[in-house]
Parts: structure tokens; C-alpha cells; sequence
């Protein structure tokens, strides 16, 4: 029986999406023949993943010509990213010490099957988790209580559970609104409620280190 159930973010938790949206950007601006604003601009208008990618994609029309296609900016919003996504840097080892020391890991994620599984296989996460719930195949996305409760849905009662993100709303509150101990990834952020997480460190392996301890 597990001591510990932790409940993970993937995107700006386990895995540096915003230095692989960052790098695909400047790549694509260099494409583009654009300039400096625009690649200031994509990286805003992105608004750190959370944006529909068809949104996204029209957007880019609309600012660097006709010569794109939605469709096809959409696709590739989708999966080039994906090509430069790693872990942070010591996540895998601090999973595995939890791991080793009998805790349960469980990936709560919102996206497409299609885009996170991509992720978690290029990054080598899978073997480490026990669970993965991705919001388009559940049918629900965070911060609704009923994707955290989808997560534990069917293990073992009575195990202490915490949700670990970087997301204040979808990731804390979503998580703290379940039932679960919250350990907020800060990246040097001010925590934004007048409630305060359970725990919170700047980085995801300090997080990790805690409740491994």
C-alpha cells in the first residue's frame, strides 16, 4: 500500500513547455522573415500554452500573412513544440526516489491524448507513473474537482493525496478544491490568493525533494 499519492501537473511542472514553445517561436519568426516584435508578440499571444491552438494559429494569419494556412499552423502548433520538450532538470531523478520509496504518481493533465502522450513518451514519463489522465479522454479539465476525483477513482482510501503544479487556478485551487495537500511550482512567481498552497517551492524537484523527505 502506498504512504504517499501524488497527483502531477505535466506542462510548466514536469515538463519546460514554455522554453520549447519559446525556441519553436523564434525558429518559426526567423521562418517568417519577422522581426523582434513579432516574435515579443507570438510569445505573448501564446499566453504560456493556455490559448486554443486554432486560435492561436488564426491569430498568426491575421499578423504574418496569407501565405499560412490555420490548418496547417494549427497542426504544427500541435506537434513541433513537441520536439523540443524535456523534463526540468532533476524531475526524473526525484520521481524515482518517490517511486522507490512507495509513493503512488498519478499524471492529471489538460490537452489532447494526442499532444501529452507525445510529451510523456519523448520525456521518458511513462514508466514512472502509475496513472495518466488527460483531460480530452475524461471528458472534463482542471480546475474542476471531478478530474482529481477521476484520478484517484478506484484506489485505495485513506492515502495522503497532493496535487503538485505550477497553475494557480487549474493546478492549486483545482487541487485544494479536491480534498488534496497543494504544492505550488512558483518559478520565482508571487503566489496570487489570500489563501496560501499547503507548500511551494520555485522550482519542481524542490517540491518533489519535500515530499520525498
Amino acid at each position: 500500500m502506498p504512504h504517499l499519492r501524488v497527483l502531477l501537473d505535466l506542462d510548466g511542472t514536469l515538463v519546460d513547455r514554455q522554453r520549447a514553445f519559446e525556441d519553436w517561436a523564434a525558429r518559426f519568426v526567423e521562418e517568417m522573415d519577422a522581426g523582434a516584435e513579432d516574435l515579443a508578440w507570438l510569445i505573448q499571444a501564446d499566453r504560456g500554452g493556455y490559448r486554443p491552438r486554432q486560435e492561436l494559429a488564426a491569430a498568426i494569419v491575421d499578423r504574418l500573412g496569407p501565405k499560412n494556412s490555420t490548418t496547417r499552423l494549427e497542426q504544427r502548433l500541435q506537434l513541433e513544440v513537441i520536439e523540443g520538450i524535456d523534463c526540468y532538470p532533476g524531475v526524473l531523478d526525484a520521481l524515482r526516489v518517490l517511486r522507490d520509496g512507495d509513493a503512488e504518481l498519478i499524471l492529471v493533465t489538460n490537452g489532447t491524448v494526442l499532444q501529452q502522450s507525445a510529451k510523456i513518451e519523448r520525456t521518458g514519463l511513462g514508466p514512472l507513473l502509475d496513472r495518466v489522465v488527460i483531460s480530452e479522454a475524461v471528458g472534463v479539465k482542471k480546475p474542476d474537482p471531478r478530474i482529481f476525483a477521476l484520478a484517484i477513482d478506484g484506489l485505495e482510501n485513506g492515502i495522503e493525496t497532493w496535487m503538485v503544479g505550477d497553475h494557480p487556478s487549474a493546478d492549486i485551487e483545482g487541487g485544494r478544491a479536491a480534498g488534496c495537500s497543494t504544492g505550488w511550482v512558483s518559478h520565482g512567481e508571487i503566489w496570487p490568493h489570500p489563501w496560501e498552497p499547503t507548500l511551494s517551492a520555485s522550482t519542481t524537484r524542490e517540491i518533489l525533494r519535500i515530499l520525498a523527505a
